[in-house]
């Protein structure tokens, strides 16, 4: 077991040079099977099993090099104080990141979907999980297509301990993906 969180993105990075793998030209089939494995065989420290999550998201965001259609996996660790009662505890997102440029086919076939996202809060669910992601049309259309950038970031965040988790809409908008303002 690897005793703290803030050391996954070093963890995940070591992983890719293990395997041989580099982030440019990662397909999300690749990059959906190096998350789930890291999930199911990389445990750490968090105060409770289910304070460590498996989430896969689509969204259309914007971070400085334009539009993109987004694909992403986060491992979410909740990091919870004992101490802090109903007070915003700390989390931390290990993020992969597959950005789609534009072109016809995205905003024909998917540009019509909403966002969404899917978790799993522990190894058992997972199956269910990678089930989900694989049956929506963005999966269906972008697993053969090569994204305009792949990228790893460790965030820090917070969240408040009755919303830890979402409900059961897979459109809602909560903290484990999206920042709340």
């Amino acid at each position: 077991m690897n005793n703290n969180p803030e050391t996954s993105e070093k963890d995940l990075r070591a992983l890719l040079r293990r395997n041989k793998q580099t982030l440019k030209g990662m397909l999300l089939p690749q990059a959906l099977g190096l998350m789930a494995g890291f999930y199911q065989d990389t445990q750490y420290a968090v105060a409770s099993p289910d304070d460590d999550a498996l989430i896969v998201y689509k969204d259309i965001t914007n971070r400085g090099r334009g539009t993109r259609f987004e694909i992403g996996i986060i491992r979410l660790f909740c990091l919870p104080d004992a101490g802090a009662g109903m007070e915003p505890q700390a989390a931390l997102r290990l993020r992969l990141r597959l950005c789609y440029r534009f072109d016809m086919e995205i905003i024909t076939e998917l540009m019509s979907e909403d966002f969404w996202s899917y978790q799993c809060w522990s190894v058992q669910d997972m199956p269910a999980l990678l089930a989900q992601v694989m049956a929506t049309p963005a999966y269906q259309l972008l697993q053969e297509n090569v994204p305009a950038e792949v990228n790893i970031n460790l965030e820090e965040t917070t969240y408040l301990p009755g919303e830890k988790q979402p409900g059961t809409d897979p459109q809602e908008n909560w903290w484990g993906v999206w920042d709340q303002f």
